[in-house]
């Protein structure tokens, strides 16, 4: 990902460097890191990357903090991206976001689970919908070719990478019901290959939508 590691970002999140510069920011699952460095890079006054599967070594690196540990300060901007459709449990992890925002709470995300690529088996099989035409013993099985990690179920395979099957509808009731004081600036599902309107109609939208992106800011917070 390296020198690019923010595009997917930025092409989700309107004016998401602005959002982040002299701010300090929290990678909320950050992974490898590489977001967390160019978000320094990028202007923030100090970013933490919090994982507890982190794949980075503990410690500061780049200008950066990284730990496996849950904060327990407040951070301006909590950010998290490609990572909401991995929380075991997205309501609390929500919440816990929400509690550590100052100012703003950005969440992008991809493959929602009933979208083309839902189940994330792209490493092995081309098939769209697989998680949807397949039984889900059939589908590991054929994975157990691939990875060793013994896992049977979405919702434990790899480490740090299991599914909790979040569609479209049930992430924009999460953020709904449990923003709290937070508001909704911007959020935005994207359809696949840029299809048009899709993203409005219901039921559709869910199997044509390919990503997911909202900024909420806390009220009293200066407006973007």
């Amino acid at each position: 990902m390296g020198s690019h590691a923010l595009d997917y970002v930025l092409k989700t999140v309107p004016g998401f460097l602005e959002l982040i510069r002299g701010k300090s920011v929290l990678d909320y699952g950050c992974g490898r890191g590489e977001q967390a460095v160019k978000i320094k890079e990028a202007g923030a006054a100090r970013v933490v990357g919090f994982d507890p599967f982190l794949k980075v070594a503990p410690g500061s690196e780049a200008g950066v903090e990284f730990t496996s540990s849950l904060p327990t300060e407040q951070f301006d901007v909590v950010f998290s991206c490609s990572s909401f459709e991995h929380f075991a449990d997205p309501e609390r992890e929500f919440v816990t976001m929400r509690d550590l925002t100052r100012e703003r709470l950005v969440i992008t995300w991809a493959e929602p689970w009933l979208s083309h690529n839902g189940s994330h088996m792209g490493f092995f099989t081309r098939v769209p919908w697989v998680n949807v035409f397949f039984p889900e013993r059939s589908i590991f099985l054929v994975r157990s070719l691939y990875r060793d990690d013994g896992a049977m179920r979405y919702e434990e395979s790899g480490l740090g990478g299991a599914l909790n099957r979040m569609t479209v509808r049930r992430f924009e009731g999460i953020v709904s019901r449990l923003k709290g004081d937070l508001e909704i600036e911007f959020q935005r599902s994207y359809a696949t290959k840029g299809l048009p309107v899709v993203v409005k109609v219901p039921v559709v939208r869910e199997f044509l939508t390919s990503s997911c992106a909202c900024v909420l800011r806390r009220a009293g917070s200066s407006r973007s």
